[in-house]
């Protein structure tokens, strides 16, 4: 379930069963133990605050419902493709004298199996903490026994609900489209699926759980939302549900029975027709098929690239990201949740626009929070490898490059960024300011653009997806860390420096002496790294912990 999509190489990152599970319960015992701080009852003492405990454990509930429908369906969203048989299962099984039923059977089982053991791990921990905390007022085994069952039954009813939502819907899928349709298809809901789960997650997150509240009046669109059925059954099962969430907790179970029979119906129809059908694709490898494509004349690839290798290599940079279901997951979900933000923040600039000649803050920020999340998601997906036991072409390329291998990688964010820049950035933006606003505007995100670029691919020794990855801890976090600052706190800061040049274009001096001294600092880091820069890796070692200074 948790292999990779090709055979793992020696030095590759791979996560075991026990290492996933291990991950997935610790999100629900951190937040268990963050709430002791509102429910112990000498901080309550101490603060002079009173409030029963039950009910005010129905807006922390929503938070593990949430989670435990995020967490499941993200890895169902995820493995989708390991839900249904491939080629490899048809040749080790289509030769047994196994009926196709006793193989979905034993499919469904093995699955169904899982959805049981995420759901329990998940939640296993926070079942015990999460009871014993609010339970702390009265500390009587009632309590806790009460609120026991009742988030036991919410969580985990939530994690089934989402995984056969999932099931169900990959059976759907393959009954009613078309082999060559399923892919693409299934490709844009998985990241839409991704998408609205994370988004759903950290709205929770920041929202909610930080302020340990519910909306106000949330029944207007409760009925729409499944995390808010499952809190209907917290409620029912503790016994002190509102006719409201006792309606939306009985639409859960209903819910939950309509996704378990949709998904074994639609499985059980398309099953036997897709597993027949493997054996048309058998000998057939992926690629074969021609395909029309767009060949540049020969004057714009000289224009573009400064060599063949450049060329081919940004090239095939460009087919891993299209061809590469991995790849194009993450980069597609990391897209997606910038265009949320980018949703939220037109609409925050809708709500307070006003007839002026200059946009305001946040309708700057629009095009550099795409364009940020579309150059840094290039960036984190480059180093994710692409079948290494195919790199061999690569190995006995070029050492030394020319030009630099780190100029396929800004070629290829470059050509990302700079057409919608260039032609569409413009003429939105001078149809309600004018030519003069739209030049400097699309002026400031292309330079700042392109100063991210180069910040990004300094030192980038690799042609993108040829190199082995070891995990780096500290490196994530810093890469987790550093994106959350700058989308959080860094873009808004530069919309609000370009809102203030806006108001007198003699300021844009400003900016250009501070391009000047950031490209002066590049350089001098670039010039530090020296030589062995230049020289193509295919094999990325985290730093030694420690070093011997050999002083004798």
């Amino acid at each position: 379930m948790f292999a990779g999509d090709e055979e793992q190489q020696p030095d590759s990152v791979s996560l075991g069963i026990g290492a996933v599970l291990a991950i997935l319960a610790s999100p629900g015992a951190f937040a268990s133990i963050f709430l002791m701080n509102k429910y112990s009852t000498l901080l309550q003492w101490m603060r002079g605050q009173s409030f029963n405990a039950y009910r005010v454990s129905v807006g922390d509930e929503y938070f593990f419902v949430v989670f435990s429908m995020t967490i499941t369906g993200l890895v169902m969203v995820l493995r989708w493709n390991r839900l249904f048989p491939d080629r490899r299962d048809f040749a080790n099984l289509a030769v047994l004298p196994i009926p196709i039923r006793n193989v979905f059977l034993a499919n469904f089982a093995a699955l169904f199996g899982l959805a049981i053991l995420f759901g329990v791990d998940v939640n296993a921990v926070s079942s015990f903490l999460f009871p014993l905390v609010v339970s702390m007022s009265d500390s009587t085994i009632t309590g806790f026994l009460r609120i026991a069952m009742s988030h036991s039954a919410a969580v985990l009813s939530a994690s089934l609900f989402s995984f056969f939502s999932v099931f169900a819907l990959i059976g759907v899928l393959m009954l009613v489209l078309p082999g060559r349709l399923f892919r693409p298809v299934s490709i844009c809901v998985r990241m839409l699926l991704v998408v609205g789960l994370l988004t759903e997650f950290f709205s929770n997150l920041f929202l909610q759980l930080l302020t340990g509240n519910l909306p106000k009046h949330p029944e207007v669109y409760a009925r729409f939302l499944p995390s808010f059925w499952f809190l209907g059954v917290y409620e029912n099962v503790a016994g002190f549900a509102k006719l409201p969430m006792g309606q939306l907790g009985r639409q859960a179970v209903i819910a939950l029975a309509a996704a378990v029979v949709i998904a074994i119906a639609a499985y059980s129809l398309c099953y036997r027709r897709y597993f027949i059908r493997l054996a048309e694709s058998l000998d057939v490898v992926a690629g074969v098929r021609r395909r029309r494509g767009f060949r540049a004349p020969e004057w714009l690839r000289k224009l573009l690239f400064r060599s063949e290798f450049e060329h081919a290599c940004t090239a095939f940079v460009w087919k891993v990201i299209w061809r590469s279901e991995r790849h194009l997951m993450f980069f597609g979900g990391y897209l997606g949740i910038g265009i949320v933000m980018v949703a939220q923040t037109a609409i925050d600039s809708a709500n307070r626009h006003t007839k002026a000649s200059l946009p305001n803050s946040d309708l700057l920020a629009v095009p550099l929070i795409i364009a940020f999340f579309v150059i840094t998601g290039l960036r984190f997906v480059a180093d994710v490898p692409a079948m290494l036991n195919a790199n061999w072409i690569f190995q006995v390329s070029l050492t030394y490059p020319s030009p630099p291998p780190d100029s396929i990688l800004r070629r290829t964010m470059l050509m990302a960024v700079l057409p919608w820049q260039v032609l569409l950035l413009p003429l939105v933006t001078a149809r309600s300011f004018g030519w003069t606003i739209a030049l400097l505007h699309s002026a400031t995100v292309i330079v700042l653009s392109v100063l991210l670029i180069d910040i990004l691919s300094a030192g980038f020794r690799k042609i993108p997806f040829t190199c082995s990855l070891q995990p780096d801890s500290k490196q994530l976090l810093f890469r987790v860390l550093g994106s959350a600052v700058s989308v959080l706190v860094v873009v808004p800061a530069v919309a609000n420096f370009e809102h203030w040049m806006l108001g007198r274009p003699i300021r844009f001096v400003v900016l250009g002496g501070l391009l000047l001294l950031a490209r002066y600092l590049l350089c001098r880091y670039q010039e530090d790294l020296g030589a062995p820069n230049q020289a193509l890796i295919f094999e990325d070692r985290p730093g030694s912990s420690f070093e011997l200074l050999k002083l004798a």
